[in-house]
Order: structure tokens, then sequence, then C-alpha cells
């Protein structure tokens, strides 16, 4: 909260307590006890601008409070609209005071009759744990139980206030006015934070601001049934503790809107906890039995109207019968819109196990392609691990064509391996039969390889490097043998495999018969030919 929180609600305690002593307990006597008569008129003033204000201040960037949700400003600024119109009829009220004319009923009420819809417009609308059938029921529970305690406060009281003469038709419509719309003010906030069971209305900030409310309204309907009920009796008197409602009632409205605007926000962990342990608790609570509880007392009162042979039982027993007509009504209607509700998650339901199974059932089918995908790639690794190089993957879409793709990669690089292991080896094998033939050339052989090592492209370049070239061919490639050049020496066949002998260009001169002395000149003339 901010610094200035403490300073607020300080000053709003101090003024309350002193309401409470210039009111409650005329400290100061006759003298201050006029100036203490304005104490409803700067309760309501109070309320009203803290409410007002707070709730349309915009947060700053610094501020880490509770966001607001749907139209829960608007619910709190209509809060603080009733009590700004519950200031203007106080001002009327003094005014008729100060000239000495009777305030009740006046231009007062109407000030005085616009606080009850505003705020109870205000109280519906903000946010709860469903949507616009949260709403519904929480309102049909607030008149069901409304109604019932209006003819329980019919037969108990208010019947017999309605039947004296003295009073004038308007003032018996406002004191029965003011009594009905504060229990459904009461009943309206007592169920909103008995159905608190939402994300919403578990932040403390909501929470603690609506329970400060609910008390708030709570004190205002006493002080308000107190007046009407003194006020049909002709004994009210100005400055006593009824009047302490008001102020008090109203100041705790302004505080509320202050709290809900101002308090920090609630962590998403102890949100989480608080709906973990409301979900464990039982659904069915006193929300729920709360309005059937009423609709049974009032039956009860009703039964004992109708044995009464009193005069005045008598004279309030149709308007006893008709509220309960009505109080049956709402509750009959409750019950077709909780059967369509149930109707309504039925199909729901329905359609989601109808969803599931169709999830389900591609599922399986998915697994079903997994597996016979897998079983596939295990097939195709075994067959590569058996020396199988050419076995490639045959999947092309799915969630395995990575995999597969990567294996048959994986077999590309095998095949080109084992293909270069071969060429090396037959590489090698060339080497090393020209090793043997060069060899045997430093002997006084010919130069002599098989043909097919023709195919090598290593070994082409290095003989041709060498500026040697064959002298006869295959018999596959060339069946008729072509005769050595004059000069030549006569080479030698070769029975075993297909060959062919090689010279230089131009060809070398016959080699003459030298006397041993001069073979190492020979073999190293040799060495250099070859």
């Amino acid at each position: 909260m901010r610094t200035h929180s403490p300073v607020v609600l300080a000053s709003v305690v101090v003024v309350s307590v002193l309401m409470i002593l210039l009111l409650g307990f005329h400290l100061g006597g006759e003298g201050l006890l006029k100036v203490a008569n304005f104490s409803p008129l700067l309760g309501a003033l109070i309320g009203g601008t803290l409410a007002l204000v707070c709730v349309n201040l915009p947060p700053s960037r610094e501020e880490d409070v509770e966001p607001w949700l749907g139209h829960e400003r608007l619910a709190w600024t209509l809060i603080g609209c009733g009590c700004a119109a519950w200031a203007i009829g106080e001002s009327f009220w003094r005014y008729y005071e100060a000239l000495g004319q009777s305030p009740f009923p006046s231009l007062a009420d109407f000030g005085y009759a616009s606080f009850p819809p505003l705020v109870f417009a205000g109280l519906i609308l903000l946010p709860s744990s469903r949507s616009g059938q949260r709403r519904r029921f929480l309102l049909l529970d607030s008149l069901i139980s409304m109604g019932a305690l209006l003819s329980i406060a019919w037969f108990l009281l208010l019947g017999s206030l309605a039947q004296t003469p003295a009073e004038s038709a308007l003032a018996k419509v406002l004191g029965l006015y003011y009594p009905s719309v504060d229990t459904a003010l009461v009943s309206c906030s007592v169920f909103l934070l008995l159905r608190g069971a939402g994300g919403a209305n578990q932040a403390s900030a909501r929470r603690i601001s609506l329970l400060v409310a609910g008390l708030g309204l709570c004190v205002f309907a006493t002080s308000d049934f107190l007046f009407n009920v003194q006020e049909n009796l002709g004994t009210y008197a100005e400055g006593s503790w009824v009047d302490l409602g008001w102020p008090l009632g109203l100041m705790a409205l302004g505080v509320a809107a202050y709290l809900r605007r101002f308090l920090p926000a609630t962590p998403d962990a102890v949100l989480e906890q608080r709906l973990k342990r409301r979900a464990e608790q039982l659904h069915l609570g006193p929300a729920q039995a709360v309005p059937y509880l009423l609709l049974v007392v009032l039956f009860c009162v009703l039964v004992l109207n109708v044995l009464s042979g009193d005069s005045t039982q008598q004279s309030i027993r149709p308007v006893l019968v008709g509220a309960t007509v009505i109080v049956v009504g709402l509750v009959l209607a409750r019950q077709i819109l909780t059967l369509l509700d149930n109707a309504l998650l039925v199909r729901k339901q329905r359609a989601m196990f109808q969803e599931l199974e169709g999830i389900n059932q591609s599922i399986a089918e998915r697994n079903v392609v997994l597996e016979a995908g897998v079983t596939h790639l295990k097939e195709i690794q075994t067959r590569l691990a058996n020396g199988d190089v050419r076995a490639r993957a045959q999947l092309m879409k799915g969630e395995l064509w990575p995999l597969a793709i990567g294996l048959n990669v994986m077999a590309d690089r095998m095949m080109r391996s084992e293909r270069s292991q071969r060429e090396a080896q037959k590489l090698a094998k060339a080497v090393d039969d020209f090793i043997q033939a060069l060899e045997r050339a430093r002997s006084g052989m010919p130069l002599v390889l098989p043909a097919h090592y023709l195919h090598v492209p290593e070994m082409r370049r290095l003989l041709h490097a060498l500026d040697l070239k064959p002298t006869s061919e295959t018999p596959q490639s060339a069946p008729h043998p072509v005769p050595p050049r004059p000069g030549s020496p006569r080479l030698p066949p070769i029975p075993e495999t297909p060959a062919a002998s090689f010279h230089r260009q131009p060809p070398a001169p016959p080699v003459r018969q030298q006397p041993p002395v001069e073979q190492p000149f020979r073999t190293s003339r040799l060495r250099r030919d070859v």
C-alpha cells in the first residue's frame, strides 16, 4: 500500500470515534450536539469522495495492485454515486430542518431512495466466480431472502405499523421501501461473501473490500430500519445512537473502495492454495441453504397468521399471503434455472465426453502408426547392422519422418564408405602388383601389368606420368594381337591372366649384349628407363 494509506485510514477512524462520542455519548453538551447532527452528511461525503476518487485514480507503474476485472470499476463507481446521492438527500433534510419543516417525506427522499438501487447494481456487477448465470442466481437468492425477511417483518412489526391511521400513505410506502431495499442490500452482500469461490474473489483486496462493504451495509441498514420504525411510531429523536449507523456505514463503503484500490496484489501461489482448499470443501454450504431455511420460516409464520384470530393479523394476511406466493414463485424460478443450468452442463459434459472419445481414438490410431513406424525403423536398422547398406526407410511423413531421414542419411554414408573401402583395396592391390612388376623389370623382365588395371583411374594417371603405354590389349578388348614394332624386344606371352606390356615413347633402341663387367651399368640404365 502507499505511504498515505495509514494517514487516510487513521483519519477515518478518528472521525468515527468523534461521531460516536458526540452523537452516542453527547460529549460536549447541546452545543456540540447541533454540530454532531451533521455527522451523517459528513460521513456520506467522506464515503462518496473516497469511493469515486480512489476507484477512478489510475494506478502507477510501481504499484503492485489487483487489476480491475470486467465491470468492477463501474461497480465501485456506482457505489460511490449511491453515497453521493444519499449525501444530496441528507443536504435536503438539513435544509428542511433549518426551516423548521418536516423532512419526512420530502425531496430528501429522492436522494435517500436513490442510494439502494445504485449500491445494489454495484454489488451485482462485482466480479464473481462465473458469468451472467452466476449473477442471476445471486439476484434470485437475494430476492428470495429479501422477500422472506420482509414477510416475516411484516408479520412481526411492519404490518401493525402500516395499520396506524396517523401517518400519510407516502410515509407508509417509504417506511416499507427503505427496510425492503436495505434487506436486499444486506442479503446481496452476504451472498457475495458466501459465494466468493472463484479465483477473482479469492484475492485479498477483493475479499477484504467486500467484507468491509458488507459490514457497512449491515450497520447502515440497521439505522435505516430503526429510523423507519421510530418514525412510524412518532418516537424518533435526532441526535441519538440511531443516527450513528448512517455515517459509519457510508464511510465503511468509502474505506472498502479505498482498500480495493490500494491493497497489494495476492501472489499466484496463495491464490492456488486458497482455491485448492475451497475445492476440497463441500459444495453445499450456507449460501445454498439460507433461502430455503427462510422459506421454511415464512411458511411457519403464514401458518401462525392463518390460525390467529386477531383482527390485526387478519388485516395483514392478504399482504403476507401475497408475499409468500411471490417468494415461492422466486424459489420455483430458481429451481427452473437450476434445472436448465444442469441440463446445459449435462450437454456440455456429453459433448466433452464425445470430444474426449474422439481424441482417445485419434491417439490410439496415432499409436498404431507410431508402433508400425518404429517396427519398420528397427528392421531397417537391423539390416544396416548386418551389412545391407542398400536398406532404406520408406516413411515419408509423420512424427518418425525425421528419424527415417537421419537413418537414410546414415545408410548413404555407410554405402559411400564401403565403396571407398573397395576402391582403396583395389588401388592398394594395383599398386602392389605394379611394384612387383617394377621389381621384375629391374631383373631384366619386361614391365607387364594385368589389363583390368587400366580401369583404375589412379593407375592410368601413374602410367601416363611415367610415359608408359600398353603394347597389347586384353583378348576381350583386342581379339587380334598387334605385332611388336621392329627393333623392340619380343614380349613373352603370359598364360595366367590377360595382360599388357608398357614401353616408353619413343621406343628404346635394342638392348645389346654387354660383357659381364658392364652389368651394373645396364642395371642402372634399366632403372633410369623404368
